[in-house]
This record gives C-alpha cells, structure tokens and sequence, in this order.
C-alpha cells in the first residue's frame, strides 16, 4: 500500500485535482486432462498496476506491468500531456473513503496447498465417472481446473483505500453421448470461492453428463404456442439480457427496453431481481467495486417493480442519484465498467416436478443459442434444445426449433418460480415457466 500511495503523491505533485491508483495481483493454476491422461499444467502470476489522472475537468488513463520509479515517472509525465487534449467531462469524479465490509469470506487457501499430483487425481477420477455415466457417453472433450489467488489494492487522492484477497476455483467438464449416429455433448463448468463448496464429483457428473444422454436424437415439433419450463442454466438466457436492460449507462441513452420505467411494474408480482455484492462466499463478492465505492446489496426489481439501474460513479453523477458500487474492471488494463456481481432472480417456492406435472404442452428447455432476450427491443429469440412435456410426462427430446416471445409476454407470463437456485456463477436463476411462447421449426 505504501508503494501506490507514493505513486499517488507523484500525481498530485504532478499537477492532478483527483487522481486513483488501481493495482490487481494474481496467482493462478490450470490443469486439464483428456482421456486419462494429462494435457497441460500452467501457473501464471498476471497483473499490472493502472492511473487515472485527472486534470481540469479532464481525465486521462494508463496502466503499466513496469513499477519501477522510471517507468512510473514515465507514465505520470504521459498521462498529464493526454489529460490536456481531452474532452471536458463534468461528471468525472471520484468517491470519498467509505465503510467497506471486509467478512465476506471470499479467501479460501485450504485447496491451493493441496499438492498438484492431488488435483491431477482429481480430474481423472472425475473424467473417468463421467464416462461411465451411462453407456452412451462414449467420448471426452476434457476436464479442467483453475485456481486463482487475486489481489485488489485501490487508493485515491480522496482518501479512499481499499484492498483485499479473494479466491476463486472453477471445474469444467465437457463430455459426449452418442446414439446411432448422432452426438450430443454434456458441458458446462462451475465455480465458488471456496473448493469445498463446489458441488461433489458425482453432482457434476449427474448435472452435465445427463444433459447430454436426456437431448441426443432430439427431434422437431409442430410450430405453435407452447407452455415453456426454463432450466436454471436456460433461463440465463433471459437474465443476461435483463442485465444489459437494467445497466444505468444504457438507460440514460435509452437503449433499454426499461428506460424510463423506474417506479413502473414492469414483471409478475412475485418476481424480484437482486444484485448482491456482499453475499458471503458470493462468487463475485467484494468490499467495495472497482471505483472504490461500498458494495451493497442492491434490489433492480421487487416483487415486479422496476427499482433501480445498475452505476458507476460518472453515470449515478448524470443520473442525479448515487453510485450503486457497480464498477468492475474486467483486468487491471480496463476502464471502470457497469456490470453485475452476483446478480439472481429470487427463488420462489414452486417445484419444479410439480410445475412439469401441470404442464399440458410444453418444453423443457435445458440450452440456448443465440443472444436470447435483447435488451434494446425487448424482444427474446433463440434456438432450443430441450424436452418435449405433454399432459405431465416427457415425451421426447427436442432439437432444431427456436422459441420466441416479447418480453412482456415472459414477465407478465411467469407462471412459476421456483426454488432450485444454485449460486456457482456470477448469474443464477431458479427454474422459471412461463405460459406461452410461440414456437418455429
């Protein structure tokens, strides 16, 4: 810390009004394996250190892997000449020091120590469950893990400082079923900040290889309108799109079928939308986002009612209302960006056997192609694999159809929620169905 608050007193010697410091340190670790046998183990230590400086109503932006005192020098002399040929912005600015919750539980290094050889054995033993799943699981596309150890420091000229270590631990597993011709791959990864809370092996053999044994042979059906039962994993197709609708950047433009909608129910009633920086063990839990702003528990959606949009600093200021701590760099050489941390649809209290068992003619749709609910126009299209339902029973799997709706038509049609949702990404959803899509072949 001492290191970047000299590199921030170089800054404002410099001539800076405001000026932020942003370093990033990682330690990672990636092993696959394909058909029992090991294809690569790499560790990395990426990172890098990048300067916002601000001057005159003006900002200009660098980043370095160099932190020598030359190279910084070098860089702080840069970026006070680019700071004087850019454009004026009125809504650059920078947050104060604020109380930043630190007990989140988002370091776990009990796994990290476990010896190399250990996770090797690991993903063998996972690769080899998977492929004798089921007779018709004939091949591998492999079986991967990945460990980081990541370092967030952050101080700026207003007194903010922030810095804190987080683990992450991800599996991924790519098997295929073949059946008279025909292949269908079971593939998917999870992640958690603690190893131990990663589903078991045989859970993950159970959630991806039988995906690909339910959909091979899948078929067409007849076009038409169709009760459709959303998978957790289908239904990101939806929520990634709402994630874009409710960016605050994009509602100030207007490129969001929500814009203007604040206070406006917009869903169902028992519909709400949370983005939870400070979940305890949250995939993408943090103290504080990457402006240095409190993260917080934000509600975007509540019982149907539009709430809130998703800032950063410089777009809460156009806004007229507070940063909602959603700044994320994607790297230490990226600018600050809206976007989610662990954004989720509220569970509700259906099940999902009951809510098959009700279905009349439906699909059980289980993966997506395609960009699904457009956050501009609000409309939702996408190419399906999935189960055909007919009065409460599976009938067959379905191939090469594509579903279709508005997005009033999936809000105002939800006819359940319920309570299966899991938290092994940064998006989750329960299992959603809503009552009418139109389907294509």
């Amino acid at each position: 810390m001492n290191s970047i608050n000299r590199i921030l007193d170089k800054c404002i010697r410099a001539g800076a009004e405001m000026a932020e410091v942003f370093d990033l340190s990682q330690k990672t670790l990636s092993i696959s394996v394909r058909d029992g046998k090991v294809e690569s183990v790499k560790k990395a230590t990426p990172g890098g250190l990048a300067i916002r400086f601000f001057s005159f109503g003006k900002s200009a932006f660098a980043h370095t892997t160099d932190t020598s005192n030359s190279a910084i020098d070098n860089i702080i002399s840069r970026l006070t000449k680019l700071a004087k040929k850019t454009g004026e912005d009125k809504f650059a600015t920078l947050p104060g020091p604020q109380n930043y919750k630190y007990d989140l539980d988002i370091f776990d290094s009990s796994f990290i120590d476990i010896p190399v050889e250990s996770k090797i054995d690991y993903l063998l033993n996972l690769e080899e469950m998977a492929l004798k799943y089921d007779p018709l699981i004939k091949k591998s596309n492999g079986v991967s893990y990945n460990e980081t150890i990541t370092t967030h420091t952050l101080v700026n000229s207003k007194g903010v400082e922030v810095s804190y270590e987080s683990t992450s631990y991800n599996v991924k597993i790519s098997v295929v079923a073949s059946k008279k011709g025909e292949m269908y791959p079971g593939e998917g990864d999870v992640s958690a900040r603690h190893f131990s809370d990663l589903p078991k092996p045989d859970e993950i053999v159970e959630q991806f290889a039988s995906r690909a044994v339910r959909l091979i042979g899948g078929t067409t059906v007849t076009g038409g309108d169709y009760e459709i039962i959303f998978t957790p994993q289908a239904a990101l197709s939806i929520l990634w799109g709402l994630s874009f609708a409710l960016n605050g950047e994009n509602n100030l433009k207007g490129s969001s079928f929500l814009a203007g909608k604040k206070g406006t129910r917009v869903a169902v009633d028992n519909f709400t939308v949370y983005d939870d920086a400070l979940m305890s063990r949250g995939i993408a839990s943090r103290p504080a986002d990457d402006e240095g702003t409190a993260s917080m528990k934000l509600t975007l959606l509540e019982r149907g009612i539009l709430c809130n949009f998703m800032y950063d600093t410089k777009n809460a200021a156009k806004a007229g209302v507070g940063s909602t701590a959603s700044a994320l760099r994607h790297d230490y050489n990226s600018f600050p960006d809206i976007w989610p941390s662990n954004l989720y649809i509220a569970p509700g209290n259906d099940k999902v056997e009951d809510i098959v068992a009700s279905c009349k003619k439906g699909i059980i749709v289980e993966d997506t192609q395609g960009w699904g609910l457009n956050s501009i126009n609000g409309q939702y299209s996408a190419g399906i694999n999935g189960i055909l339902v007919k009065n409460g029973k599976w009938i067959k799997p379905v191939a090469n159809v594509t579903i279709a709706a508005s997005v009033e038509e999936i809000l105002d049609g939800l006819v359940a929620i319920c309570d299966d949702i899991t938290f092994y990404r940064r998006f989750n959803s329960p299992t959603l169905m809503v009552k009418r899509m139109k389907v294509g072949s």
